[in-house]
């Protein structure tokens, strides 16, 4: 169930599984961000025709599946322009880096192999980075949303900020539990300007849930997910123990349970995340003990 929602001034928000975005002006479109599959963009492109745009480029804001995996069927439809963050750009391009990501590098099983967390492969046309760009004859200002992906970025056009996945709805974080995060401290950084206002924009378009004129209770709420779960995973360590008890006793302490492989490898990378962050503060350390790989406080 999809629906298109006018944002700001010149912006829109395509509501779905994940949100596609739109910048009008004078009839020429960006696009930010492109779903999940070939639907999403039969959807995209019908919104362009209800907002009468042409797409001049699309901007994908992070190289997860449910934001890039129409993107090759939105270029090969409208002729578009891709453009990404050059980190995220290598995934776009080369998608089987989300699944073998997760499962350690080496090559993934059926169940990471899903629409989910494997999309179809799309050329990218032009990098993105920190700084005002011209993108097609429409300047926007590139603001980085590190933590959630290890490039995300996030968009800021006149009184709107396409936010992507730097925060997640309330439904969300209850649903799934554990939040996806790649690096825990800079997730929290970024959440942390959102509270403290250092964006002063109007309207808040996130990757996810409803538009917002202030996303700092929301940042808050995902902020203190990420630390709860930082804190309950140096709790499981009052004793040695290994990655798979420490992900057994998240899950016990968080009330939640694991759906399938996906899901479970999904919250293993922010549990991950959590014992860097805890190991770069010096609170643990990693170490070998009869062959096996175990955790412990410092």
């Amino acid at each position: 169930m999809t629906s298109l929602i006018k944002a700001g001034r010149n912006t829109w928000l395509l509501r779905g599984g994940s949100n596609i975005g739109f910048i009008v002006v004078e009839g020429k479109a960006l696009i930010v961000d492109s779903g999940l599959d070939k639907d999403s963009a039969r959807q995209a492109a019908k919104a362009l025709e209800e907002l009468g745009a042409k797409a001049h480029a699309l901007i994908i804001t992070h190289a997860h599946a449910d934001h890039f995996g129409g993107a090759a069927a939105l270029k090969e439809r409208l002729g578009v322009k891709v453009f990404a963050p050059k980190f995220e750009a290598a995934i776009v391009e080369n998608p089987i880096l989300e699944p073998l990501w997760l499962f350690g590098g080496a090559s993934p099983v059926k169940p990471l192999r899903g629409k989910f967390t494997l999309a179809k492969p799309c050329p990218v046309d032009g990098l993105i980075e920190e700084s005002t760009v011209n993108l097609e004859g429409i300047e926007v200002k590139i603001l980085p949303l590190y933590g959630h992906a290890p490039g995300q970025i996030g968009l800021a056009f006149e009184d709107s900020f396409f936010c992507a996945d730097a925060f997640f709805p309330l439904e969300t974080l209850s649903k799934h539990g554990i939040p996806y995060c790649t690096d825990m401290d800079s997730a929290i950084a970024t959440l942390k300007k959102f509270e403290e206002k250092a964006w002063p924009f109007e309207c808040f378009l996130p990757g996810h849930g409803n538009t917002l004129k202030d996303p700092a209770p929301l940042a808050e709420a995902n902020r203190k997910r990420l630390e709860e779960i930082r804190d309950k995973v140096l709790d499981l360590l009052s004793a040695p123990c290994d990655e798979a008890t420490i992900m057994r006793g998240l899950a016990l302490a968080l009330g939640l349970a694991y759906r399938d492989l996906p899901h479970y490898y999904l919250c293993r990378t922010t549990m991950y995340s959590a014992l860097a962050s805890l190991e770069r503060g010096g609170m643990v350390e990693a170490f070998i003990e009869g062959n096996n790989l175990l955790w412990r406080r410092v």
